[in-house]
């Protein structure tokens, strides 16, 4: 799908050319930036406990790594928490039945061939990790400590050779831990030469084939010193992963008092250790103040509440449904956090010392009177209530910032599955081809891959990022037999 009026062939003189551009420094862009490198995967002769995977990957030539094979002759047949069928191959290659709780040795090992190596830069708002250097460093994962890892370093690995201390849990890690992993990661791959950090992309336009065969130009700034910068490629990856831009209730209040109402969990975490730190009476073991509000019910908003229940804070929390039921990847032994949460939002309000759910209430007002500050909610049957609070954490979600993007493409419009709603990286990713995530509707070049294209774990987005370093190698072959 070419649009020509969104085109632009001025490139200023200064532009760098690269052959791809990756927007985001995340997991996604370092597993990506590394295979790109010139790291490639090869059969280890290990046997799956699919048999018919492992009789397809042993009748292949020796010595030819999976990058250059048939990948939906590989991909047949396997099933798992992905739709994307790479994803799931490359899954199995790295995690073999890990949905069965097996922990068995990967099937592939990484090589590095330096004829495949594709000249690249991956550009980031903050440092390699993405999101996981702003998290709370506290929080537990919902991922096993080695479903974090990227290909060629074993998180068991890591935590040897850097020193690292191993969590109480042997299963889980911290947000902290994540975030350091990734920063040695790209150091200890050899990759730092392709980062280039602390930049926001501002443009992203389609250009007249250039003299290098840039098809792409991208523009931005650096943050540090506010120089601009402008690339030329053939191709662009975005690679932003999915919390640019937290969701929003579009109520009143919501962002006219941004001391106290929040829709980051970090930002609310600060808020309330300052308010804990005030000295005040306790009853029941639960402080006599006005309560903190959280509303929604993913998992962020039971991180709040745990966090407001740690400091004795009073609740009420507020959400749409009935309640929530864990995933099913959330045995209660290993997630018993959650569950907790779960089983205090169905039970009655004083079930629970200075926790007050509200299933199925809506929240229509937030309002800094003379009385102080208030939230109006609305019950199933139409009541309104008012009540008192210190603090409101609004935690709904979030979605990509596809700003950057060509004006028809603005939000993601005319890109996701459903054309005529703005990307959502749960319901409505970005529509791709699955054996080498090229956007389907829009114009030659362009890239998707983890949450954007629904690959919202990071076990999943390495196949993700396999399916583009597979596809771009496959036409340059191409190009060159022409």
């Amino acid at each position: 799908m070419k649009d020509l009026s969104l085109q632009s062939s001025i490139v200023p003189s200064g532009a760098i050319y690269k052959e791809v551009v990756v927007i985001g420094n995340g997991p996604s862009g370092i597993a990506l930036s590394y295979q790109l490198a010139g790291n490639l995967p090869f059969y280890n002769g290990n046997a799956h406990v699919d048999e018919m995977l492992t009789a397809r990957l042993r009748s292949a030539p020796k010595g030819i790594s999976i990058i250059q094979q048939d990948l939906p002759f590989l991909s047949q047949g396997l099933e798992g928490r992905s739709s994307n069928p790479v994803s799931l191959l490359v899954d199995a290659l790295l995690h073999p039945w890990a949905d069965q709780g097996l922990n068995l040795p990967p099937l592939v090992d990484w090589q590095y061939v330096p004829e495949y190596t594709i000249d690249h830069v991956v550009l980031g708002k903050s440092m390699p990790g993405g999101a996981w250097q702003t998290m709370d460093p506290n929080i537990v994962t919902i991922s096993l400590d080695n479903w974090m890892e990227l290909p060629g370093m074993p998180w068991s690995k890591w935590e040897a050779e850097f020193n690292r201390n191993k969590q109480r849990n042997p299963q889980r890690t911290t947000v902290s831990q994540v975030a350091a992993y990734y920063s040695d990661y790209v150091a200890a791959m050899n990759i730092s030469d392709y980062f280039r950090s602390e930049t926001v992309v501002t443009s992203v336009r389609p250009i007249n084939n250039t003299d290098e065969g840039a098809l792409w130009k991208v523009e931005g700034y650096d943050l540090t010193t506010l120089d601009p910068f402008t690339y030329t490629c053939r191709r662009v990856v975005l690679a932003t992963g999915a919390s640019d831009m937290p969701n929003q209730l579009a109520v009143p209040g919501e962002n006219s008092n941004p001391d106290w109402v929040f829709h980051d969990l970090v930002a609310f975490q600060h808020a309330v250790e300052q308010l804990s730190n005030q000295v005040v009476e306790t009853q029941n073991g639960v402080k006599c103040i006005e309560p903190v509000a959280i509303v929604g019910a993913g998992l962020s908003a039971a991180d709040a509440v745990l966090l407001a229940s740690s400091w004795s804070l009073p609740i009420i929390h507020v959400f749409r449904g009935a309640g929530i039921t864990p995933d099913r990847m959330l045995p209660e032994a290993m997630y018993p956090e959650y569950h907790k949460v779960c089983q205090m939002m169905k039970k009655s309000s004083s079930s629970v010392p200075g926790y007050t759910p509200y299933p199925e209430h809506k929240v229509l007002d937030l309002i800094d009177s003379t009385s102080g500050r208030e939230i109006y909610l609305s019950s199933p049957q139409g009541q309104i209530t008012t009540h008192n609070v210190t603090l409101v954490a609004v935690l709904i979600g979030s979605r990509p910032d596809l700003s950057y993007l060509p004006t028809e493409y603005q939000d993601g419009m005319k890109l996701g599955l459903n054309v005529n709603r703005p990307v959502d990286c749960r319901s409505n990713p970005i529509l791709v081809n699955p054996w080498n995530r090229s956007v389907v509707n829009a114009e030659e070049g362009l890239y998707a891959v983890g949450p954007l294209s629904g690959d919202n774990f990071v076990r999943f987005i390495v196949g993700g990022t396999f399916a583009v370093v597979h596809g771009i190698h496959r036409k340059r072959k191409l190009e060159r037999c022409a």
